[in-house]
């Protein structure tokens, strides 16, 4: 077991090497395809939830735990996505709204 210092959580966690590795992975891969801000929103996302799973009680954080985590903590999407179908509809009626000065949500 490691211990591994994540934003998010105030005390070290303690985690298998392979979780480990895997949030560092992770962490690298969003770095590098959204930058260092990203990253950084990624891991205090994760250190919170890691955090909720070890106060209710998980000793430690396995690999299988990780990948549930990191696969599905949620992070701003990026604005340049490309939108498609309905999206690009919503989008379009949104950006009248705004120019006529109604509410853009």
């Amino acid at each position: 077991m490691e211990h591994v210092d994540v934003a998010g959580h105030s005390e070290p966690i303690s985690m298998s090497g392979a979780a480990a590795r895997m949030l560092r992975d992770r962490l690298g891969e969003a770095r590098e395809k959204r930058g260092a801000e990203a990253a950084e929103t990624l891991e205090g996302l994760v250190g919170r939830r890691l955090g909720t799973l070890l106060e209710s009680g998980m000793p430690s954080i396995d690999v299988a735990t990780m990948r549930s985590v990191v696969d599905h903590v949620e992070i701003p999407a990026e604005d340049d996505d490309e939108a498609t179908g309905i999206g690009r509809a919503l989008q379009g009626i949104k950006d009248r709204l705004a120019q006529r000065g109604g509410p853009a949500r």
